[in-house]
């Protein structure tokens, strides 16, 4: 074989630097620029689909639209975990953790929330209280596992007939372990639990997992301009009111533009308190403020203490909708075909909306409330 004499001063060259480096004691890296006549054949890269930058999110965990790094078990099951909301249950216990938060008006013109857990497993949950006809429809549509206390037997007999029929997972404080009292509130706000101690309840049942959880529409990342994907002609909307009960439950947001998020307040004896996060001391921050509108009616069949009748709501099919992201407000509608699917949401010329990834807050309200924005 016949080796050029610049190729045979060339290999010369590295072999005495390799001894060198050797004799020096541990590896190095060489450089090395071979002979202008002998030439390098270099791999070609792998080739990567370039997204949109409107696609929605695909790695990332369904519910919150974060980034799912390497091995993360997104395939595990949601805890749908009910939440008290009155200004006695609050402080709230791991709500900033949680995927997603619902807003739901209840008997007495209060709210209840349903926060939904999966990326993240807050070790103190609370106060945990009593499950909604409305749950029926959210619970499905996580695939997850409904986590409460008690509810009325009207509601019992249907939910109980759903997890029968495997619709869900449900974990009642009456019949499930991992609940607690905790000492520092008078019942009924004092009910706590973990997302440990459901996971182990979920884990005897053999329903830790759920492999086609539907993934909400999610921009790549929080770093986007306001006006994308669906945004276009939104108007300008920083502060946020939506006319829950005023002494109790009403909610502002105010939007803070260096984070992208929505600062939360509800109102306690008519005065408007930020919300903050008992177990991580952080203010709860929303990246997106959601408003499904539909009809809400009353139940009969379900009448509080107080003699107040609870309600059901029409959670399927479309409707209005107002998205609040990146300081805009967007008018357009809600679609939704059965339990099983997601909430989407579109502008008025039918385009799609994503959501920015973070903590979407989402507030169901009946057709005749009116959210005002400025």
């Amino acid at each position: 074989m016949h080796v050029a004499r610049s190729d045979l001063r060339a290999i010369t060259l590295l072999l005495a630097t390799t001894l060198v480096a050797a004799a020096c004691g541990g590896p190095k890296t060489i450089e090395f620029s071979p002979s202008p006549t002998a030439p390098v054949t270099k791999a070609s890269p792998t080739p990567r689909a370039t997204l949109a930058p409107d696609a929605p999110c695909e790695e990332c965990w369904p519910l919150s639209g974060l980034p799912a790094s390497n091995g993360a078990p997104t395939n595990r099951k949601p805890l749908l975990i009910k939440i008290d909301n009155a200004p006695a249950a609050r402080p709230h216990y791991g709500i900033t953790q949680a995927d997603m938060v619902f807003e739901i008006i209840v008997e007495g013109g209060v709210t209840r929330l349903a926060a939904v857990f999966q990326a993240q497993d807050p070790a103190t949950i609370g106060s945990v209280r009593s499950a909604r006809l409305v749950d029926r429809s959210l619970t499905p549509m996580v695939r997850g596992a409904l986590v409460y206390s008690g509810t009325s037997a009207y509601a019992w007999s249907l939910i109980s007939k759903d997890a029968d029929q495997g619709r869900y997972v449900e974990l009642s404080a009456d019949h499930e372990q991992g609940y607690y009292r905790v000492s520092f509130r008078a019942a009924p706000y004092n009910l706590f639990t973990t997302a440990a101690n459901q996971r182990d309840n979920l884990k005897k049942l053999g329903a830790e997992t759920a492999n086609d959880i539907p993934k909400w529409a999610f921009l790549v990342s929080q770093d986007h301009p306001a006006t994308l994907a669906g945004m276009s002609g939104g108007v300008p909307a920083t502060e946020i009111a939506i006319p829950y009960r005023a002494d109790t439950s009403a909610v502002s947001y105010q939007y803070d533009a260096a984070t992208k998020t929505y600062a939360r307040f509800q109102n306690s004896a008519g005065r408007a308190v930020r919300d903050v996060d008992a177990v991580t001391n952080k203010p709860v921050a929303a990246t997106d403020v959601v408003i499904i509108q539909t009809e809400i009616w009353d139940v009969p069949d379900i009448v509080d203490a107080a003699g107040a009748l609870s309600n059901d709501m029409r959670m399927t099919g479309t409707g209005p909708a107002t998205i609040f992201r990146d300081g805009l407000r967007q008018e357009g509608t809600w679609s939704r075909k059965d339990d099983n699917a997601p909430f989407t949401f579109k502008n008025a010329a039918g385009e799609p909306i994503l959501l920015s990834p973070g903590q979407p807050w989402v507030h169901v309200i009946p057709n005749e409330m009116k959210v005002t924005s400025q």
